[in-house]
């Protein structure tokens, strides 16, 4: 009558650290508007320029690194050895893609949370002595 529930099985690491990638692009891009109008740059820019670096390395540079592998083993007509080959390397490449783009967040959110120095005019020098001929 009723089905037993089948044990949940343990998520698979590769899932969780994107998940925490995409928080930090979230995280990231908030702190950056905020601290951009806050300094009086530009927030949507800065904010879109931290969301390009974010997605643009975590996601964009594997698929583009796994399509040139995937081009790579179909021009060496070794498709055969796809099925043998350690897949291990596409998940450091995945993890490293995360900790780039979390890298190049934070630079920008380090730039961008830095105050603009004022332009400020050198003091006047005072003016020159009179040199009156009545001493």
């Amino acid at each position: 009558m009723f089905a037993l529930a089948e044990p949940a099985s343990s998520p698979n690491p590769n899932v969780m650290i994107s998940i925490l990638g995409l928080v930090a692009i979230i995280v990231i891009a908030i702190q950056v508007y905020k601290s951009a109008s806050s300094t009086d740059r530009n927030p949507v820019g800065w904010t879109a320029l931290a969301l390009m670096i974010g997605i643009g390395i975590q996601f964009v540079l594997p698929v583009m690194i796994g399509l040139g592998y995937g081009i790579y083993l179909a021009a060496t007509d070794s498709l055969a050895d796809l099925q043998n080959t350690n897949f291990g390397w596409m998940s450091v490449i995945g993890v490293a893609s995360i900790v780039l783009s979390i890298v190049g967040m934070w630079l920008v959110a380090k730039h961008v949370s830095k105050v603009k120095d004022d332009v400020e005019s050198e003091p006047v020098p005072p003016p020159p002595p009179s040199f009156s001929s009545g001493q």
